[in-house]
């Protein structure tokens, strides 16, 4: 594996540890050009990831609820 390849996996597995420790809040932010920014920060109030949600997912229904 090339070393963005160790990188990409670290990030990953740091992500991943994340969402799985302590609750976490989210803060949806209406982003530029339509859809969500998700900030998302744990519980000591620190940034631990951002992502982005399209608009056009946004009106799909999401099965099982």
């Amino acid at each position: 594996m090339s070393g963005n390849g160790d990188v990409a996996r670290d990030v990953l597995a740091a992500r991943w540890a994340v969402l799985e420790g302590a609750p976490l809040a989210l803060v949806e932010v209406p982003a530029e050009g339509g859809g969500l920014d998700l900030l998302i920060y744990d519980e000591a109030g620190a940034l631990v990831d951002v992502s982005f949600v399209p608009a056009a997912l946004m009106d799909v229904p999401v099965s099982g609820r």
